[in-house]
């Protein structure tokens, strides 16, 4: 549930483009409080329970707002912060059965929160309060488990959890755009002039909302593909894919969108074996694998550093040792390339590695919870490359960074490939 929560405050903070959002379970008054909340609360021994970048609490202004917003019944407070330079709003997040707390969110810019983005959060608020509704009603209720059918369960989860993460990025394109077009058409000077809508501003509205659509897309195509995956309905294009040149050609890619967001601060290079041959496989998919393994690298190498791309028909020693505790024969991969994307970030807790492939788990932790994502990469990418007839595995410590190698299968000579490689279509 924890994560969960924190996650909404992150689509929050993604929503109205500010610098902080935290999720904060609390309200003080009894005849408003909503029973879940309560009933929760009770459970965990203890009250306000905050999830998300909250800093700002520990300003006494920012508490007074706060305790203002859930005492007048105001559904959005907001100030600036004087001493500090920037500025907060509060939303109350509330229910038919009562208040479940509010949402804080902060920006080190004064005077951030104007007009069109209270109108955005304001839209916003009902679906956030419906999902910690749910997050409370889940982690409270006492209907066992073993009651509901484990298909039914991974059905519902499956689909409430998609149905809340295509609504963010909706709701972020329909509130910037409904703003702009309310400024184009309003015949209302002065409401413009409130809205702030100066030419910078505007250029902001249209940023998130081609950043938003281009979210949008990658998690609508994932979401196909993990749909394609479990009904088995993945097709396959196989063809001889010269690995060197699309592994130098998506480190170009991602060098360039790195450097864009932040000039000079990762370094994404490729080590290839001399004369790598050529692999069997879907290009498009073996792209979209490494391209998602080198996403993963920079999101969680917050400090900044080298991403390295690695391929040869060798594998490493920590692969090799990792490969014999695990009892695979190394003659079964004798005729695979070895492709490694490495990092040198955060690291992952060994607890938490074997869920980090099941869909909709992202990694928890601390230098890390701004970061976006739907948490369906690697279990895509595991999968894609298990249906290429590789294999995938992942290395980590925490603190030390993350090593992950897939294998894929050299192709073979012409007068060979009708009885060694698979066929040119294929569904997974």
């Amino acid at each position: 549930m924890a994560t969960r929560l924190r996650n909404l405050a992150i689509h929050a903070r993604n929503l109205l483009d500010c610098d902080q959002a935290s999720l904060c379970l609390y309200c003080p008054e009894a005849a408003l409080r909503h029973p879940l909340l309560a009933l929760f609360c009770a459970i965990r021994k203890r009250a306000p329970l905050c999830y998300g970048s909250s800093p700002a609490l520990q300003n006494e202004r920012v508490r007074a707002l706060c305790a203002l917003a859930l005492q007048s019944g105001c559904r959005i407070n907001r100030g600036d912060l004087p001493q500090d330079g920037g500025s907060v709003a509060v939303a109350v997040l509330e229910r038919p059965a009562g208040v479940l707390g509010f949402l804080l969110c902060v920006s080190h810019e004064p005077g951030a929160f104007q007009l069109g983005e209270c109108r955005l959060l304001a839209q916003y608020l009902p679906e956030l309060a419906r999902q910690v509704e749910l997050a409370l009603s889940v982690e409270t209720t006492c209907t066992p488990v073993d009651a509901v059918p484990t298909n039914t369960q991974d059905q519902n989860a499956f689909i409430s959890m998609v149905s809340h993460e295509l609504r963010v990025p909706l709701t972020a394109i329909k509130g910037y755009a409904g703003l702009l077009q309310a400024f184009d058409t309003s015949a209302e000077p002065d409401e413009s002039a409130y809205l702030g809508m100066s030419a910078h501003r505007r250029q902001q509205y249209l940023n998130v909302i081609m950043e938003q659509t281009s979210h949008l897309e990658v998690l609508i195509g994932d979401v196909l593909d993990v749909s394609r995956i479990q009904s088995g309905r993945l097709a396959l294009h196989y063809a001889r894919v010269d690995l060197a040149r699309l592994c130098r050609g998506v480190a170009q890619l991602m060098q360039s969108r790195a450097d864009q967001q932040q000039p000079g601060r990762y370094s994404v290079l490729c080590s290839i074996e001399p004369a790598l041959p050529l692999a069997w496989a879907d290009a498009d998919r073996v792209q979209q694998v490494l391209a998602n393994l080198v996403e993963n690298a920079l999101k969680y190498s917050p400090a900044g550093g080298l991403i390295e791309m690695r391929a040869s028909i060798h594998p490493d020693e920590q692969l090799a040792a990792t490969a014999r505790e695990q009892s695979y024969s190394r003659s079964r991969d004798a005729s695979h390339i070895y492709v490694t994307v490495l990092d040198h970030g955060v690291g992952i807790a060994q607890q938490q590695q074997a869920a980090l492939f099941k869909p909709f788990t992202r990694l928890e932790h601390p230098t890390t919870r701004h970061v976006s994502g739907a948490g369906l990469g690697l279990y895509i990418a595991r999968r894609l490359v298990e249906a290429m007839h590789g294999r995938l595995t992942l290395q980590s410590s925490e603190g030390q960074g993350t090593s992950v190698t897939f294998t894929l299968p050299i192709a073979s000579m012409p007068a060979q490939s009708s009885t060694h490689a698979p066929p040119e279509s294929a569904t997974f």
